[in-house]
């Protein structure tokens, strides 16, 4: 009599389980026949159906509910339980409603058996994901978007890991680099930078800036020399998570017509048009860079072409033209690389020597008059009157200096006039 007590003891508390398993769980819970009509459903399940009370479900079934599109469909998978036996575990399937909104759930169905192993029909546990299916749409949207710029931005991009593997990388990237998809996806990242770093002017370079940022948390902007003259920027970030590198960022620009714009810009910027030499405002940069301790003596030699005018007024400007381009290349054979060599205006000219002193001086413009006369012709005259001046201490005013080379000039380009 007292173990029958406790099995009644056990089946009401079980029964108490149960029952408040069905009053609380969030999750809807239901239970059907064998023509998946509801014999039960749970209170959770009841607020979803919009209905009071869970017994008004008993009888009805899901195309009392849902939409046919969803209730044919739910009909369908409950009729296979019941044939076979196989539960359906944890499939998303999208709820379609007549005057609701479409929602989203995660299901679980499974048999109903009796005491002797029939089955009497089905029972399974929906859980509501609309939420979750809507962040993951607008994650998926998210990506469509950073795609879809990746993709349509005029720089090649990729990005690797911590460890190096590639993330990501759009088709401007395998462009630039002239990378077959194929190969990018075979190669390891280490092979891949071995493949595209062959047709860099300095390779060992390249290679060495990649390992160092990648250690690195900074941020970096500098050019990449091709073999064959192209130019690209390179640009890169670091990949950062809760404060962490998880990898890095990479993009690669073709600057190369930039660059040469770029070039031809500072040329015509800091050289005469007509003869390609330095002009003034290129002197005056660099004469604030020499004018230092560590560079004297520093001299200056002026130089003035004589007969200019008169080659002007007997035989026109372009013969004129072609005097000032022959002196300039003469000036430009017997100084030395370090020596900045202008012209200043008109039919002056002005050279800038660094660590010269004046016996050094004295012979570079020795050896220009040789040049000057070896190139003159009876026709073609070539000659200048030339005058110099050194800075030998620092607390010597270099304009003073320059002012002192250019009288020197012109008393000597008065004794030329007096001679001829």
């Amino acid at each position: 009599m007292k173990k029958n007590s406790n099995n009644k003891k056990i089946i009401i508390t079980e029964k108490q389980m149960i029952d408040a398993l069905m009053e609380h769980i969030p999750d809807s819970i239901y239970f059907k026949d064998l023509e998946s009509r509801f014999i039960r459903i749970n209170k959770s399940c009841a607020e979803k159906f919009r209905i009071k009370n869970p017994d008004e479900a008993v009888g009805k079934t899901d195309s009392d509910i849902f939409t046919e599109e969803h209730a044919s469909k739910a009909f369908e998978d409950e009729q296979r339980i019941v044939k076979t036996g196989e539960p359906i575990i944890n499939i998303e399937e999208k709820e379609t409603w007549e005057k609701e909104n479409d929602r989203w759930a995660s299901t679980t169905k499974m048999p109903l058996y009796n005491k002797d192993g029939e089955i009497i029909g089905t029972f399974g546990i929906t859980r509501d994901i609309t939420d979750k299916k809507k962040a993951e749409e607008e994650i998926k949207e998210g990506r469509s978007k950073i795609e879809a710029v990746l993709h349509s931005t005029a720089d090649g991009i990729y990005a690797t890991d911590e460890k190096g593997k590639i993330l990501l990388y759009n088709n401007k990237f395998l462009e630039l680099w002239n990378i077959p998809k194929k190969i990018i996806d075979l190669k390891t990242y280490g092979e891949l930078l071995e493949y595209i770093s062959v047709r860099l002017a300095d390779p060992g370079g390249f290679l060495k800036k990649i390992n160092e940022l990648n250690k690195s948390e900074i941020e970096c902007v500098d050019i990449v020399n091709f073999k064959d003259g192209r130019i690209y920027e390179r640009s890169s970030s670091p990949l950062k998570q809760d404060n962490k590198i998880k990898g890095r960022v990479w993009s690669f620009r073709d600057v190369t017509e930039q660059k040469k714009a770029e070039e031809k810009i500072w040329y015509l910027s800091f050289h005469d048009k007509l003869t390609g030499l330095y002009n003034r405002a290129y002197f005056e940069e660099e004469l604030r860079r020499l004018n230092t301790q560590r560079q004297l003596p520093l001299s200056i030699i002026f130089a003035d072409v004589n007969g200019l005018k008169e080659m002007n007024d007997n035989y026109g400007y372009d013969r004129g033209d072609q005097l000032l381009c022959k002196v300039a290349r003469i000036l430009k054979s017997c100084f030395r690389n370090e020596d900045v060599v202008v012209r200043w205006g008109g039919d002056e000219f002005i050279t800038v020597l660094p660590l010269t002193d004046s016996k050094t001086t004295d012979d570079i413009i020795e050896r220009i008059f040789k040049k000057c006369e070896q190139s003159s012709k009876p026709d073609f005259p070539v000659s200048i009157s030339i005058g110099k001046a050194i800075k030998e201490k620092i607390h010597q005013n270099i304009d003073t200096v320059i002012n002192i080379a250019e009288k020197k000039m012109i008393m000597n380009k008065r004794a030329f006039k007096t001679r001829t």
